[in-house]
């Protein structure tokens, strides 16, 4: 009998790449510290484990949880998981991750169908688990609820301080300052108001006023901003609030408010720099000067086409029953541009043409253009010093933030030195939040790769076109660049560009 020992095979242990996502919801001392610790956990928590490693940390601060959309590391995390650069997310807790129901679910269900995990640490809910849905529903609509009603006592206190007319704006227009909770009268910026005010009056537009204040002072003025300024009710020494009011349901939203709830007008709230006669007056001017509203017509390639010969953009126009579309310059003389008008209905079946090849090629053309890019981002976010530095620096800057308010309240700081360390402290928060983000993956070459997989997706999940359609061209096509009548440039998702001939 002969007995051969067959080895055991050892199994290569898999490490689970691990997101963890921060959030905090107000800049109180209590959340900047609890920003800090918490950057500091999810790092110390992974430097130690065999199994699984910390793949980035994305931390949005100052951002209420009941809506995504302005949830710029969050919505960044999101295009990762789509990407499949980690295996896993952890967070918190679900308040932290979103309190709105829907969103919560759509993030979760989506995640889960690219195989990602979540793990809300607090609630004990991981994803991985069948009943997991279940918990987070459930959880989801009681933190909903607590943030609704957060919201309208919030609302409710807010409106009552209006009609009382106590309420008081913390934001305070050109020309005023806020010092102690009153508007006090900036006399260099009043100055500037008033000149605003005296050269509409006296017949010059919006756009020249900005230009002349753009030339005198050094700083940028725009016409939409001498416009604000000029029908400002503020100037005359009064407010009226509530001109912005909050939708009343999940997600919040600030809108416009055009009468769908009660706005207060207060008078007599501050100094004025205007006096009210010719305040008056500009408006009437302002009223009679806007012109009467005309229909406007947006079309497929409107804004989209720009001259390869000239750079100017395209318009259209309509000849003998048939539209085309003409670069501006060539449409003034011919000498200016000599490229000639193409047919509309030539432009539509270049791309149906150009869409169909790419849905044709795409397996042996535009995914391989998309592993190249992922293969640069990889190398160059390898051993990132410069992120790993930033981040670290933003921790110690919340650090500081925390330390000051603590000395101020301590009576050890001074408002006036906690109010500078303040400003320096918040301008270096920023300048290396911007330097994080550009060293980061969502830089230029990550936003292509995202097009350019949103492109590959929507040739996969859309069939060959017969026809033109304006949906998918507008979801396909970044910009066109007419090289002549008979030729176009189209650049797709992801920057890449194709020629196709123009058929007449």
């Amino acid at each position: 009998m002969v007995v051969t020992k067959i080895q055991a095979k050892v199994e290569t242990r898999k490490v689970t790449r691990v997101a963890a996502y921060i959030r905090v919801s107000s800049d109180s001392d209590d959340q900047l510290h609890s920003f800090s610790v918490q950057y500091r956990y999810y790092r110390e928590l992974f430097e130690s484990s065999p199994d699984e490693v910390l793949s980035e940390i994305y931390a949005d601060e100052g951002i209420t949880g009941t809506c995504t959309e302005k949830r710029a590391e969050f919505n960044r995390m999101m295009n990762d998981a789509r990407r499949h650069r980690f295996d896993r997310i952890i967070v918190k807790s679900l308040t932290r991750f979103a309190r709105n129901t829907k969103d919560c679910l759509e993030a979760t269900r989506e995640l889960r169908q690219l195989g990602i995990s979540v793990c809300f640490e607090e609630n004990g809910i991981d994803t991985d688990h069948v009943s997991g849905e279940m918990l987070i529903t459930l959880l989801g609509m009681a933190a909903q609820n607590e943030s609704v009603s957060i919201s309208n006592n919030l609302r409710w206190g807010i409106r009552k301080r209006m009609e009382d007319g106590t309420y008081i704006n913390s934001s305070a227009a050109f020309g005023y300052d806020y010092i102690d909770g009153k508007l006090i009268m900036n006399e260099r910026d009043s100055e500037i108001v008033r000149r605003i005010f005296a050269d509409f009056l006296a017949g010059k537009g919006v756009q020249t006023i900005a230009e002349e204040l753009t030339a005198e002072t050094g700083e940028r003025w725009y016409h939409s901003t001498v416009s604000y300024i000029l029908t400002n009710e503020r100037y005359i020494g009064d407010r009226l609030l509530h001109k912005y009011c909050t939708t009343e349901m999940l997600p919040f939203r600030k809108v416009r408010n055009k009468g769908e709830q009660p706005k207060y007008y207060v008078r007599n709230t501050h100094e004025p720099i205007i006096d009210e006669e010719t305040f008056r007056k500009v408006q009437r001017l302002i009223e009679s000067r806007r012109p009467p509203e005309r229909e406007h017509h947006e079309y497929a390639f409107s804004k989209i086409i720009v001259c390869g010969n000239c750079g100017h953009s395209f318009r259209r126009i309509v000849s003998s029953g048939k539209a085309y579309w003409t670069c501006h310059e060539h449409n003034k003389s011919v000498t200016l541009c000599p490229v000639r008008q193409i047919p509309e209905m030539g432009m539509c079946s270049a791309f149906v043409r150009l869409f169909n090849k790419l849905k044709s090629y795409s397996g042996t053309l535009l995914k391989p253009a998309a592993k190249q890019i992922e293969m640069l981002i990889m190398k160059k976010q390898h051993g990132n010093s410069e992120l790993i530095t930033a981040r670290r620096d933003m921790v110690d800057a919340h650090d500081q933030l925390v330390q000051i308010h603590r000395l101020r309240e301590s009576g050890l700081l001074p408002d006036e030195i906690f109010n500078e360390r303040k400003k320096e402290i918040q301008s270096r928060l920023l300048r290396l939040k911007e330097k994080a983000v550009s060293v980061a993956d969502t830089d230029e070459l990550s936003d292509r790769l995202s097009k350019l997989y949103d492109l590959i997706d929507l040739l996969e999940d859309t069939p060959y076109l017969m026809n033109f359609d304006e949906s998918i061209f507008h979801l396909a096509v970044e910009k066109i660049i007419a090289l002549s009548e008979n030729e176009m440039l189209f650049r797709v998702g992801g920057g890449l560009e194709f020629r196709e001939k123009i058929e007449r």
